[in-house]
């Protein structure tokens, strides 16, 4: 099992859901590499792939850190599309949108694959609910 992106720092308050994430590496051509999570709309970078792996962790982090502490990870997931069911106080269970319904949403990701060479993968993260 790939380890955990996230994995919940915040057991003892709440519980965590895990779900695996596609995301898309890429190279600019000031040779910048990104990690990109279309489903979060997060993004890392770095001179290489590691280190933007590295980068795409903090940013994922800091947007769980974030959100739980204002309590809005339900309301800033169900604006990003995915489904969440419970109340925005207590979501129980999220579901995230497909990856079409993503792209054909987001122009950032057709100029993704428009301009760059693209890798995929998929990463296990715990987020907090």
């Amino acid at each position: 099992m790939a380890p955990y992106i996230f994995d919940g720092k915040y057991q003892g308050k709440t519980s965590v859901v895990r779900v695996k994430l596609l995301l898309f590496h890429f190279q600019d051509e000031n040779e910048v590499h990104f990690v990109y999570s279309p489903h979060l709309d997060l993004t890392g970078y770095g001179s290489d792939e590691d280190q933007a792996k590295k980068s795409f962790e903090v940013v994922m982090e800091d947007f769980v850190d974030y959100t739980v502490k204002k309590k809005t990870i339900a309301k800033v997931l169900a604006d990003l599309g995915w489904e969440v069911k419970g109340s925005e106080k207590h979501p129980r269970k999220l579901l995230a949108p497909s990856i079409t319904t993503v792209i054909n949403e987001n122009e950032f990701i057709s100029e993704i694959f428009d301009k760059y060479s693209v890798n995929t993968f998929h990463e296990e993260v715990g987020l907090p609910v």
